[in-house]
């Protein structure tokens, strides 16, 4: 069976993860690009007795080579043997898609543009002539709607009939860069590799300074001898930019006509009056994430109790069977995953479902401009609040995209800051534990408490760091209506680590406790700690909770349960479950986090920084507690 390799390229937001399930479905691998810490998604479709490989890329703007993800596609584009790229273009914002089209054209990798968002951009009133751009371009065009299916098979047919454009457009340059081209062309080594770049495409990529393709030049001092000769560009790079975008912006104006708008656009216009206002925005915003976390812990909780009613059920047949050693184990084993599947599962699915129904609709990038207003305030940067927003899901991946940031001391000083934020393994602790057995208004003190702990240790720190805040460059996407199976399936993509790790986890968790607390063990590690949970007001046999939920937070739940058993609000008062949340989720949330921030710094600042957030939360958590009591 034959086999392609098809790269899919776009901006952010520009509906690649959607294409990718349009045409193969919700089954993709999620990897890191090798090499690297950028993750991919790749997925395999057959068709007409072909073996299609798609590779979904990074979202990025052009591919200049200065961030990872635009090191990646690019790497992507020139190492791997790719049959086609399919550059997915927004037909609202067509000029900016154009740059990157006209950047891989001069790659002369063979490419099909997939036009997205053509009905936006008709309610913006703008339609684009596809058969201009594709006679102008002399690369398919094809109009797409991922939810719909529209132009789905279209896509899939032209793949089939891949094949070089003899005659693709050509970018024209003035005369003073188009003979430095052919200057650095007549300069250049005998390519080594199999696939060779045009000779065009590596001269244009010296001229713009991009020192991986010195290599391919024979003359060491070549930029500055050809600056030099040329006095009427003395930014070079940013002069061939500039054409670039020049010639996108002509194309963009040729194939583009211009209507008035509907009425749907001018309320979309007036919705984010509202929403990115100075002084409404942020009231919007944080009433918006209040009502959200409200229906989040509706539904969870609601779940979360019928899972629990059959959890006991089994349970409680296993306690009704032999007490033999492996019976005990066993047991605890069972208790450990179905307890931990009934707490955590049902906030960390609709935690990430409500994320991706945010992010398709819009709402999340408005969000994000409302909050990042707010941190600015505090000394966080611009670029650290995207870092930040991910830490929502899971605190690994988060840490790894604080290499965006330009100085390793304000990428530290925002990998602190994920000792506070309240990722969905912590979220599931705040909800199936507090929420669920101490109420709405307890899980909403613990998540409070979570912010002011962030708060105080934010204005704590800032007089240490001094950093610059630098500006936030975000794209706001249009308002869309989003395709639940689609949001199903990327809710499915970012919680698969949960099943396919953490569950094993929880088995582990459990059978471990009972092999302690069979042996007696547990005592060796109870007996020692005592002088916590005395300081927190909890039951010595809480610190197990603790401890294992260091090595995972999701394990926290399922432990306290095997630890207390499942009437854990019969156990523990209001003002214990309070503390014991506090205390379990203020500090860097686990033992993988700890690995990814001895990886990206140094074993000395991960451990101090893991060591003094726990300490933190700890202290915290019993002082709040000794305050209460004080005055109640």
């Amino acid at each position: 069976m034959e086999k392609l390799k098809i790269l899919l390229i776009g901006q952010p937001n520009v509906g690649k993860s959607s294409l990718l399930n349009a045409l193969v479905g919700s089954k993709v691998i999620v990897s890191n690009y090798p090499g690297t810490t950028v993750e991919i998604t790749e997925a395999e479709k057959n068709f007409n007795n072909k073996k299609i490989n798609f590779i979904d890329t990074p979202g990025i703007y052009s591919i200049s080579d200065r961030s990872e993800e635009e090191k990646v596609t690019e790497r992507a584009l020139l190492e791997q043997k790719v049959d086609r790229a399919i550059v997915i273009a927004d037909a609202v914002s067509l000029e900016r898609s154009l740059y990157m089209v006209l950047q891989i054209l001069e790659i002369g990798v063979p490419l099909t543009v997939a036009l997205n968002f053509v009905e936006d951009a008709e309610k913006r009133g703008i339609t684009i002539n596809t058969q201009k751009l594709e006679e102008l371009l002399n690369v398919p065009v094809i109009p797409i709607n991922p939810i719909t299916k529209k132009g789905i098979p279209v896509l899939l047919n032209s793949l089939l009939e891949i094949k070089r454009e003899k005659q693709s457009f050509r970018i024209e340059y003035d005369d003073h860069i188009e003979q430095a081209i052919r200057e650095v062309s007549s300069q250049l080594k005998p390519s080594k590799k199999k696939a060779e770049l045009p000779r065009r495409f590596i001269a244009t990529r010296i001229l713009e300074e991009d020192e991986d393709f010195y290599q391919y030049s024979k003359n060491e001092n070549i930029i500055k001898e050809i600056k030099e000769e040329m006095p009427e560009h003395p930014k070079l790079s940013e002069d061939i930019s500039v054409t670039r975008y020049g010639t996108a912006s002509f194309i963009a104006e040729k194939v583009t006509r211009m209507f008035p708008l509907s009425e749907s656009v001018e309320i979309e216009e007036k919705i984010d009056n509202v929403l990115l206002n100075k002084t409404w925005g942020p009231l919007v915003t944080g009433l918006f994430l209040f009502v959200l976390f409200g229906v989040l812990l509706f539904f969870g909780n609601w779940i979360q109790s019928i899972l629990m009613n059959w959890t006991e059920f089994f349970i409680s047949s296993f306690n009704r069977g032999e007490s033999s050693a492996l019976n005990i184990i066993l047991a605890n084993g069972f208790t450990g995953l179905i307890a931990g599947i009934s707490i955590a599962l049902p906030y960390v699915f609709l935690f990430y479902l409500f994320l991706g129904l945010l992010e398709d609709i819009g709402l999340l990038s408005r969000f994000i401009i409302n909050m990042q207003r707010f941190l600015k305030k505090l000394g966080l940067s611009g670029k650290s609040f995207i870092p930040l927003i991910l830490g929502l899901g899971c605190t690994v991946p988060a840490i790894r995209a604080t290499r965006i940031l330009s100085s390793r001391k304000e990428k530290f000083y925002t990998a602190s800051l994920y000792s506070f934020i309240p990722c969905s393994s912590r979220i599931a602790i705040i909800m199936g534990i507090i929420g669920f057995y101490g109420g709405t208004l307890l899980a909403f003190s613990v998540l409070f408490t979570l912010l002011f702990a962030g708060l105080i240790w934010i204005l704590t720190i800032k007089k240490v760091f001094h950093l610059k805040s630098e500006p936030l460059l975000l794209e706001l996407p249009p308002f869309r209506k989003p395709l639940f199976k689609s949001v199903l399936a990327k809710s499915w993509i970012r919680m698969r680590d949960f099943v396919y790790i953490v569950i094993p986890f929880l088995i582990l968790g459990g059978i471990t406790y009972g092999i302690l607390n069979m042996t007696g063990i547990d005592n060796l590690l109870v007996k020692p700690l005592s002088c916590i949970t005395t300081w927190l007001g909890l039951p010595d046999s809480t610190i197990i909770p603790l401890v294992f939920g260091f090595l995972q937070k999701d394990l926290t739940g399922a432990m306290l349960i095997s630890v207390l058993g499942s009437k854990i609000s019969m156990v523990l008062t209001p003002l214990q479950l309070y503390t014991f949340g506090v205390a379990s989720t203020v500090g860097i949330p686990c033992i993988i986090a700890l690995g990814i921030l001895w990886k990206e710094f140094s074993p000395k600042k991960a451990m101090f920084l893991t060591g003094i957030s726990i300490i933190y939360g700890i202290v915290l958590a019993g002082l709040i507690r000794n305050l209460i009591l004080a005055l109640f």
